[in-house]
């Protein structure tokens, strides 16, 4: 007589059927599933899917998830939660990672399958910063996968570092001499623009997306107003308008009507323009077509800062780039030269629209050298901060006057004279 097999706990045998089956309960959700014919592999199986179901990682939270579906369910969270142009970042992104590593499910995704498609667009000559933009958005939806959405298990690509890179992210503000530069080196149409970074602090998302309506302009109170669904923090804020920029605002919402949409230039033809022709917002390109398109905000930017002479990268004497200037620097000029010029950080916060002041004193505020040496000579009992010969105090005339002179340009004053 021939004794029965005993079955260990979840596995189970079916009538009529060859082979094992597994079948137990987690989570209050019953796992029935073909293991092996071979009792001792069915045993094995059984002893993995118990230890991912233990886990969290079977059925619903296994990496089963096809990247195309994840895509865009994360792609949807993103239009819930962030600005347009950030979605449209990670939109970009997504897109150009996940054709070129040939897989289907979060499952094949792998370590050395990144780490080639890294290397195969370094060697098309794409920059380390892209190349980590890229393999960034895919951690950043796989993450969000896990948790909170939990609509996988595990990130199988949780260990991949950034590349190196030469170019620096943090970027510095502009000096006090660069401000008039750029403004007069720049056309009229630009200079305002620049004006109104340098004036209001705002984001460039959050500029270019001002429009001619109440939800954005308070004319009494004399109030630029940034809605909570442009904020990149969600919260509404308002940034009072200069008279200057009051000025600007009004002549360009007296002349909106007489606006007519441009001529196609280079890739961008005529037709392009004209279906992108507006009226409706605030700040636009020459020919009339939203400032964010194409790139175009940040190229003329560049082109004016080449025609004021200001550099784009710091270097240091062994040839190490350590700061760069770009559209954020209009930003951090708004926010050091108001603290430095002694306005208040709990002020400066609300106008720039960080969630805490350590955000505000941290990112933007850079103190300068000279600023430091006044303030410790402000000390009752100190002895004062000499700066080296090289350099002189200077007397502030303006928020805008430079804090030091070098002996050299003292000198040639005198010869003026």
């Amino acid at each position: 007589m021939s004794r029965k097999r005993q079955l260990p706990d979840g596995m189970a045998t079916r009538e009529g059927r060859k082979g094992f089956y597994a079948d137990f309960t987690v989570n209050g959700r019953r796992v029935r599933d073909f293991l092996s014919t071979d009792f001792k592999a069915a045993c094995q199986i059984l002893n993995d899917l118990k230890a991912k179901a233990d886990k969290g990682d079977f059925g619903i939270l296994d990496n089963s998830c096809t990247l195309d579906d994840l895509r865009k369910h994360y792609l949807a969270h993103c239009r819930q939660s962030l600005d347009p142009s950030t979605v449209k970042c990670y939109a970009h992104w997504l897109d150009m990672i996940l054709p070129a590593l040939g897989v289907v499910k979060v499952s094949q995704l792998s370590t050395p399958g990144v780490v080639t498609y890294r290397e195969q667009r370094l060697a098309k000559g794409r920059s380390p910063r892209t190349v980590n933009a890229e393999v960034g958005a895919l951690n950043t939806m796989l993450a969000w996968a896990v948790d909170p959405a939990r609509l996988v298990g595990s990130n199988p690509i949780a260990g991949v570092r950034p590349l190196p890179h030469l170019r620096p992210k943090e970027g510095r503000a502009l000096a006090d001499d660069e401000v008039p530069r750029l403004l007069d080196a720049s056309p009229p149409h630009w200079s305002d623009i620049w004006y109104a970074y340098l004036v209001t602090g705002m984001r460039k998302s959050e500029l270019t997306g001002l429009q001619f309506t109440k939800e954005f302009l308070d004319w009494e109170a004399r109030d630029l107003i940034v809605p909570a669904w442009l904020a990149k923090n969600g919260l509404q804020r308002r940034i009072p308008m200069d008279d200057k920029l009051y000025d600007i605002i009004k002549q360009l919402e007296a002349g909106r009507q007489d606006r007519k949409p441009g001529k196609g230039r280079g890739r961008v033809s005529t037709a392009q323009v004209v279906a992108l022709f507006t009226r409706d917002y605030i700040f636009v390109t020459t020919e009339n077509t939203p400032l964010g398109h194409k790139g175009n905000l940040w190229r003329t930017f560049v082109s004016c800062l080449e025609r004021a002479g200001i550099e784009r990268q710091t270097f240091s004497p062994d040839g190490r780039p350590l700061e760069h200037v770009d559209l954020h620097s209009l930003r951090r000029t708004f926010a050091t030269s108001l603290i430095v010029g002694g306005a208040d950080p709990k002020s400066v916060q609300e106008l720039l629209g960080h969630k805490t002041l350590a955000m505000t004193m941290k990112v933007y505020t850079k103190v300068r050298s000279q600023t430091k040496r006044q303030s410790l000579g402000r000390l009752s009992y100190g002895g004062g901060a000499t700066g080296p010969e090289h350099v002189l105090p200077m007397p502030q005339s303006g928020a805008g006057s430079r804090q030091a002179v070098t002996t050299t340009e003292v000198e040639a004053q005198r010869k003026a004279e």
